[in-house]
């Protein structure tokens, strides 16, 4: 697959951005029942494939990516495109694009799609049949950043659940994506997009970073080493595996 090309839905100031990115604190309650993806943990020759969800580990504390969860658009050996889709605005299309005339634009909120393109909107789009002017990327999941079907979406006043709008987007150079999921900033998961396009998707996160890495309790190292070490020799680890340490 040929990479996405980018290009600029509408200009968004840097008065409405900034106020945007201020409101990304804020909450929104979670819908009961959020489906959770089968947590794959990856394909079978562990490469990233558009589809795919970037959970971030919670030892990554990048200010951008810390606690997101990535859908992958495109990725090959030039590099990697994707679109962060845990992390609403509080701000909605008509904030971004206030040239819009449709009513709709009002009703539907954007969310921070990533640091890149940060003057840029960009569209995930579900249905049934490939679309004019779009990407497909998994299942029912089409991208777009193209100003008709924008247009045409909010003119056919497509609902939320089949229509969301980001802000910015991912991108990781070739090779980039490969070394930090080498150094396990990542996990690599199957997606169901179902959750891109739900209720509580700002929480999506936790959920599967709760079932990916379970919190437990922790207890300091030399304690755990003292507990193994009093164990009977039919307990311990067998002969040549060494007990890995985060």
């Amino acid at each position: 697959m040929s990479r996405i090309q980018v290009f600029a839905l509408g200009f968004v100031s840097a008065l409405v951005l900034v106020l945007a990115l201020r409101g990304l604190g804020g909450t929104t309650p979670a819908a009961s029942g959020l489906l959770i993806p089968a947590l794959a943990p990856q394909q079978p020759n562990g490469e990233p494939a558009p589809g795919m969800f970037l959970v971030a580990t919670r030892d990554l504390m990048d200010p951008w990516f810390g606690q997101s969860v990535v859908l992958l658009l495109d990725h090959d050996d030039g590099g990697s495109l994707g679109l962060i889709v845990n992390r609403r605005f509080q701000a909605t299309l008509s904030d971004a694009m206030p040239e819009l005339e449709q009513p709709e634009a009002a009703m539907h909120p954007v969310f921070f799609g990533g640091p890149l393109g940060s003057h840029q909107v960009f569209m995930l789009l579900r249905n049934d049949k490939p679309l004019p002017q779009t990407q497909h990327i998994a299942a029912d999941v089409y991208f777009s950043a193209e100003r008709e079907v924008l247009d045409h979406a909010l003119q056919n006043k497509t609902p939320g659940s089949e229509l969301h709008f980001y802000i910015g987007y991912a991108s990781w150079t070739s090779g980039q994506l490969a070394h930090e999921l080498a150094r396990g900033s990542w996990h690599l998961v199957s997606a169901n997009t179902e959750v891109v396009f739900g209720d509580g998707a700002e929480d999506l996160w936790q959920q599967l970073i709760d079932k990916l890495e379970p919190p437990g309790i922790e207890v300091r190292f030399e304690a755990a080493d003292q507990l193994l070490a009093a164990l009977p020799d039919s307990a311990q680890e067998p002969s040549g595996l060494t007990r890995g340490r985060p």
